[in-house]
C-alpha cells in the first residue's frame, strides 16, 4: 500500500514578554551594522568631506547651533524585500546613526539626538513582518535618542543603512545560526553508556536520528515503526501493524526506552509489543539506536537499545500549530482520507521551563494496488485514531541541580467500517478476498477496541555532588490493550475480547565519579516491579448472531493468564580510561536478579493451573577499545553480553491441566547473549560512514516449543542459538 501526506504548518505566537522564535531557512549574509562609518554604506545624500576646512567665526557657529532643531521620527514603514526586510524611518530632518550591537537574536541600532512622535503608535512594534524576522521595535531612550531593535528568529539579522529622500533606510537580511565549531560538531550520545559520551569514543555501532530527519519521514508515515525501519541499519523492516513484534536488531529483541524509562514489557513478544506506539513522532526530539547487547542496561536488551528522547523546552516562549491531511494514492477515494493536528507550547521563564504538546492523527481506509479497499483488522493501522499528550515541566534549583517531571499519554481508538467477507471460505480457491461494509460495532459492558498507555517519570540531576554527577529517576507506566470481539466458538472458547494489562513501577540511580583526569567510573542500581494480566471478556452468542456480529454484550470473564509479578534488581559499574589522545579503553559488569511469582488459576478451557515462585540471577560483562587514528577516522573492537528472561505470560497462557509453574518451568538462569564486534567510522565535513562486523551467540538460549505429550502446552527449551 502506497501513500503520501502533505503538511502545512501554521505558527501562532503568543503576545508575551521575551523573544519569539520560528523556524526559517538560511538567508544570504550581509554586512552587519557595527560602527557609524560602516553603517552608512551607500548614500544618495551630499556630505562635506571632513578634510575640507570650513571658516566660521564664533558668532556664526553659535548662531547655527541655536538654529538646529532635534529630528523627529514621525513614521516607521516596514516592507518585505527579496533579501529580507526594509525598515524606513521617516523624519523631518536628517538622522544620525550611532553605535550598533547584538543582544541575543536582536540587532540594536541607536539614532542619535532624535525624538519619537509617531502618527500611528502601532508602527512602533511589528511582529513577524518577514520570514526570519520575529519583531521590529522602535522606542525612545531614557537619556535621549531613539533605539531600533530588529529581532531574528534563529540569529541576529544583518543590516545596511542608507539615506533616501531624507529618510533613513535599513536594509535587513535575516541571520543564520553561527556555524558550529569543531568541538560543537562532535556528536554526543547518552544511551550507549547511560551518560554523555562522544560517538567517536564508543566501541559499538550507534545510529542517531535527529528531529529534522523525523519531520522529513512524517511526510510519508507518522508511525515510528516505519520511520525507524527506514533510517536504522540492522533494524528489522516495518511490520505494517501497530506492533513492533518481530522487528529485531541483529536478529534479537531490543529494549525500548523513553527518556531512559523502560517501555518494553516481559510480555512484549506476545500481546504487549506496542513499544514504538507509546509516543507520537511529533513529540520526539531524537532517537538513539545502540546495536548489540549491553551489560549497562537490564533485562531484554539482547539485540540493542532504542532510546526515544522527547522534545526539550525552548529558551523563548513559542507555540506551534500543525495541521495536515493524508490519503491513499490512486483514485483518492473519499474513504481513504485522514487528517492530523498538533498544538505545542514551549518556553523558559527564569528557573522554570515547560514543553507541552497535544496531537491527533486519524487514518482512513487502505486500498490495494488494484484500487480495492482492504478490510481493517485488529493490530492494523487503517481506520485508527491516535491521541497523544506529552508534557514536561522542569525547574533548575541552581546551575548544577535540576528536577523534571514528564508525563506521556497515548490512546489508540480502532473504529472499523469494513470487515473481511467470511464467505471467502465457500468460494473456489484463488478467489480475491473482498471487504464488506459493517455497521459500527457496539460494546455493552466492555471497552472499545484500542490501546491506552500512560507513563510518568520524575528525574533529578545533580552535576556536582561531592565531585560526582548524580542522576536519579522514578517512574510509573501502565498499558491496557483491548482487541475487537472475535468468534472463537470453533475452539470452544465462545465469543471473546482479549484484554492485556501491564503495570510497571521502578527507579534508576546512577553516579558518575571521576577517578582521575583521564578515567571515570559510572555505577548504580536499577529496580523494577512489573505485573502482567490478561482477562478475556465473554459475550452473549445469541445477541451476537441476531445482530450479524455487530453487538457485543458482556456476560462474563475468563482468565487467559493470571496477574503475575516479575521483580528485577540490577547493580552495575562501568569504567572508561583515556589512555592517550588516540587510545581509549572501557569495560564493566552488571549483576541481575529476577524473582517471578504466579498464582494458581483456572484458564480459558476451565483447566486448573498451578502457580509458584521462580528466581535466578547472573552476571554479564562488556569491554571495548577505540583507536582514534585521525580526528576524523577511528577503529574499534568490543565484546558485550546481554540477557533476558523468557516471556512468562506465554508459558502461563499455553499451560494445560496438571502444569505447575514453580515445578515445571526450567528457567534457572536467564538467556545470556555474547556479542563480538569490530568496526571503523569516519566523519568529515560532508561525508560520514561506518562499517561494522559482528557475531552473536547464546550457549543457553530460550525457545518456547510444544512438548511431545501435549498439543497446546509450551515449555522453554534451553539450547544454543
Amino acid at each position: 500500500v502506497c501513500g503520501m501526506m502533505t503538511w502545512t504548518k501554521f505558527y501562532l505566537w503568543p503576545l508575551m514578554a521575551g523573544v519569539l522564535t520560528v523556524s526559517l531557512s538560511p538567508a544570504v549574509s550581509a554586512n552587519p551594522v557595527t560602527e557609524p562609518e560602516s553603517a552608512i554604506g551607500e548614500s544618495d545624500s551630499t556630505t562635506t568631506s571632513p578634510l575640507a576646512p570650513v571658516a566660521l567665526t564664533v558668532e556664526d557657529w553659535i548662531a547655527q547651533t541655536e538654529a538646529v532643531e532635534t529630528p523627529v521620527i514621525t513614521d516607521v514603514q516596514v516592507s518585505t524585500t527579496p533579501e529580507g526586510l526594509s525598515v524606513v524611518l521617516v523624519s523631518d530632518q536628517a538622522l544620525s546613526v550611532g553605535a550598533s550591537r547584538s543582544e541575543g537574536n536582536a540587532l540594536i541600532t541607536e539614532i542619535l539626538d532624535a525624538t519619537l512622535d509617531l502618527t500611528d503608535a502601532a508602527a512602533a512594534e511589528q511582529f513577524n513582518p518577514a520570514e526570519g524576522i520575529a519583531l521590529v521595535q522602535v522606542s525612545s531612550l531614557s537619556d535621549g535618542g531613539v533605539q531600533v531593535s530588529i529581532t531574528g528568529t534563529e540569529a541576529p539579522p544583518t543590516a545596511q543603512v542608507r539615506t533616501e529622500a531624507g529618510n533613513l533606510v535599513l536594509s535587513v537580511v535575516p541571520g543564520v545560526e553561527t556555524a558550529a565549531t569543531d568541538e560543537d560538531a562532535i556528536q554526543v550520545v547518552v544511551t550507549a553508556t547511560r551518560t554523555e559520551e562522544e560517538l567517536q569514543d564508543l566501541p559499538r555501532a550507534v545510529t542517531v536520528i535527529e528531529r529534522e530527519e523525523i519531520e522529513q519521514q512524517t511526510a510519508l508515515s507518522r508511525e515510528l515503526v516505519d520511520i525507524l525501519g527506514r533510517l536504522s541499519p540492522g533494524l528489522g523492516p516495518p511490520t505494517q501493524t501497530d506492533r513492533n513484534f518481530g522487528q529485531s536488531i541483529r536478529g534479537r529483541d531490543p529494549q525500548v526506552l523513553i527518556n531512559g524509562v523502560p517501555v518494553t514489557s516481559n510480555d512484549s513478544t506476545d500481546g504487549f509489543s506496542r513499544d514504538l506506539r507509546s509516543i507520537a513522532p511529533e513529540s520526539v526530539e531524537r532517537i538513539e539506536i545502540v546495536r548489540g547487547p549491553s551489560a549497562v542496561f537490564g533485562n531484554g536488551a539482547t539485540g540493542g537499545v532504542i532510546n526515544i528522547i522527547t522534545r526539550r523546552p525552548t529558551e523563548q516562549i513559542t507555540g506551534q500549530t500543525e495541521v495536515g491531511i493524508n490519503a491513499a494514492l490512486g483514485e483518492l477515494e473519499e474513504e481513504s482520507f485522514g487528517n492530523f493536528f498538533s498544538q505545542s507550547l514551549s518556553g523558559t521563564e527564569g528557573n522554570f521551563d515547560l514543553f507541552a504538546l497535544v496531537s491527533r492523527n486519524e487514518t482512513g481506509i487502505f486500498f490495494d494496488a488494484s484500487g480495492d479497499p482492504i478490510a481493517a483488522r485488529t493490530g492494523g493501522t487503517s481506520e485508527l485514531t491516535t491521541f497523544n499528550l506529552l508534557g514536561t515541566f522542569g525547574v533548575n534549583f541552581s546551575d548544577n541541580q535540576r528536577l523534571q517531571l514528564t508525563a506521556n499519554h497515548t490512546r489508540d481508538v480502532f473504529s472499523p467500517s469494513l470487515a473481511s467477507d467470511p464467505g471467502i471460505n465457500d468460494l473456489p480457491s484463488g478467489t480475491l478476498a473482498r471487504a464488506i461494509d459493517v455497521e459500527e460495532q457496539e460494546f455493552i459492558g466492555a471497552a472499545e477496541p484500542g490501546t491506552i498507555s500512560t507513563a510518568v517519570a520524575l528525574d533529578y540531576n545533580n552535576e556536582d555532588l561531592f565531585g560526582s554527577q548524580l542522576n536519579a529517576q522514578a517512574y510509573f507506566r501502565t498499558t491496557d490493550i483491548f482487541t475487537s470481539g472475535a468468534d472463537f466458538r470453533s475452539f470452544d472458547q465462545g465469543i471473546i475480547q482479549i484484554n492485556n494489562q501491564n503495570e510497571v513501577f521502578g527507579g534508576r540511580l546512577q553516579i558518575e565519579t571521576p577517578l582521575s583526569e583521564t578515567a571515570s567510573l559510572l555505577w548504580g542500581a536499577d529496580y523494577s516491579n512489573e505485573e502482567n494480566f490478561s482477562p478475556r471478556t465473554l459475550f452473549d452468542p445469541d445477541e451476537f448472531d441476531a445482530s450479524d456480529g455487530e453487538t457485543f454484550r458482556a456476560i462474563g470473564e475468563r482468565i487467559q493468564f493470571p496477574r503475575h509479578t516479575i521483580e528485577n534488581l540490577g547493580l552495575f559499574a562501568q569504567a572508561a580510561w583515556e589512555v592517550s589522545d588516540q587510545w581509549r579503553l572501557s569495560g564493566g559488569l552488571r549483576y541481575e536478579r529476577f524473582d517471578i511469582s504466579a498464582p494458581d488459576f483456572i484458564n480459558v478451557t476451565d483447566e486448573a493451573i498451578g502457580g509458584g515462585d521462580v528466581d535466578f540471577d547472573d552476571v554479564v560483562f562488556n569491554a571495548g577499545v577505540v583507536f582514534q587514528a585521525t580526528p576524523e577516522f577511528s577503529l574499534y573492537a568490543g565484546f558485550a553480553q546481554g540477557f533476558s528472561a523468557p516471556p512468562i505470560s506465554r508459558i502461563l497462557n499455553t499451560a494445560s491441566e496438571g502444569f505447575d509453574f514453580g515445578r515445571d518451568t526450567d528457567i534457572s538462569s536467564p538467556q545470556r547473549v555474547d556479542n563480538y564486534e569490530i568496526g571503523v567510522r569516519g566523519a568529515w565535513e560532508t561525508i560520514q560512514f561506518s562499517l561494522a562486523a559482528f557475531f552473536n551467540e547464546s550457549e543457553l538460549g530460550t525457545t518456547l516449543v510444544r512438548v511431545e505429550t501435549d498439543d497446546f502446552n509450551l515449555t522453554p527449551i534451553r539450547a544454543p542459538q
